[in-house]
């Protein structure tokens, strides 16, 4: 009988044997080799992020606070703090061929503008509020909540402050720190049409007055707007709509992994909003690996992740537009991409310090050509600082004082 069929007679409930795979440690081997993915975060937790395998393999064993002797002028290394199978790949979506080739490794080239040039750019330490409870209070106020603020983690780290009317504002400590508005619904404007709400013009000028109260200090992205209509389930209230914009919170002119976002009802009320809790600290000029050298880094990466694990080799795919199935019977299906365009970004990482850093990153598009010849582009990043002021630790930090925020 096939495998197939064997699955299928072990679902009769009078199977007296149940299914087993006929090659179980060959199955296991598979499941243990696929990479973990990093899923993607919009304006809520933010996954952790670290630096390419590459970076682990070529800095120094240095602490938080320790300076690479010979550097210019004496910076001090990053020693970032990682976590057991996290990893810096960034693909913008997940390609799925198929039941069985879910998982894709990617074989990255440089284009010919991305060149071998290294330039330098600055990193920023973030300043975060000393006191979780008293910074719900004080953002909570700004939007018209009060009340006391409530330990809803266990741990003094998460807060949550509820007013008479039932609007509500919580302070999440996890990762960045980020306030988070909800207004109550018997306040919202119900029985309107999208045409009746507030411009674009009008929704900005909101968020940039909020934003001045709330005295952070940094600047916003290119915003994204658009509307949400929804129908209460209530028979006292009908459908709401809601004018929404998203911006990148920008540091030094360029966008970053942290998100603020309104939305406000045809009365110009605030609905919802929420966004990140620091003011942007002390600076370093630190050089950058090249562009060449971040895609290199992108192929090491994916080499660590897809370790042979088998020694039997497949043969390759003939044909224009075709790629090797696989390295080894067991190993992922190969997809070429070819990288032909960068952009500088800011990604949040904490350093085993506790400090947390916004530092540079690549961010590669490029086209990828799939298995059955078609083609679809895709975006990766890669962590653009300079290998030699880099460490990645497996460690769990030390709990160090944050840079804190001064009112």
């Amino acid at each position: 009988m096939s495998d197939f069929e064997d699955r299928l007679a072990a679902l009769d409930p009078a199977a007296r044997e149940p299914y087993e795979h006929r090659d179980l440690d060959s199955l296991i081997s598979r499941i243990t080799t696929q990479p973990v993915r990093t899923k993607s975060r919009l304006w809520h937790n933010i996954e952790l992020k670290v630096a390419s395998t590459l970076i682990a393999g070529a800095m120094v064993t240095a602490g938080a606070v320790a300076v690479f002797q010979g550097a210019g002028a004496g910076l001090p290394v990053l020693a970032i703090q990682s976590t057991s199978g996290a990893h810096s790949l960034k693909s913008a979506s997940l390609p799925t061929k198929g039941a069985m080739q879910i998982y894709e490794e990617f074989n990255f080239t440089a284009g010919p503008g991305l060149t071998a040039t290294s330039p330098t750019s600055s990193s920023y330490e973030l300043q975060i509020p000393s006191s979780g409870s008293n910074e719900a209070v004080r953002v909570a106020k700004i939007f018209g909540v009060s009340g006391s603020p409530v330990n809803t983690s266990g741990e003094g780290v998460d807060w949550t402050i509820t007013g008479p009317s039932g609007s509500s504002l919580d302070y999440a400590n996890s990762w960045v720190p980020e306030w988070s508005y909800a207004a109550s619904p018997a306040t919202m404007s119900t029985d309107f049409l999208p045409s009746d709400l507030p411009s674009q013009s009008t929704l900005a000028n909101d968020v940039q007055s909020y934003l001045a109260k709330l005295g952070y200090g940094y600047t916003l992205s290119t915003p994204s707007f658009g509307t949400t209509t929804s129908t209460s389930n209530t028979t006292t209230t009908g459908s709401t709509s809601t004018a929404d914009v998203t911006y990148s919170v920008a540091v030094d002119g360029m966008s970053t992994d942290q998100y603020v976002s309104f939305s406000v009802d045809a009365n110009n009320n605030v609905v919802n909003a929420s966004g990140p809790t620091f003011k942007v600290g002390s600076s370093l000029v630190y050089p950058l690996q090249s562009l060449a050298a971040g895609v290199a880094a992108l192929n090491v990466e994916q080499q660590s992740k897809y370790r042979a694990t088998s020694p039997e080799t497949n043969t390759s795919t003939t044909g224009a537009g075709t790629n090797p199935t696989s390295p080894t019977a067991s190993g992922p299906p190969i997809v070429n991409v070819t990288l032909n365009a960068d952009s500088l970004s800011f990604e949040t990482y904490q350093l085993t310090d506790g400090t947390m850093w916004m530092l540079p990153v690549y961010n590669y598009t490029g086209v990828e050509t799939n298995l059955d010849g078609s083609s679809s582009s895709g975006t990766w990043y890669e962590l653009a600082v300079d290998p030699t002021y880099v460490h990645v630790t497996n460690s769990t930090g030390t709990g160090g004082t944050h840079g804190v925020i001064n009112y």
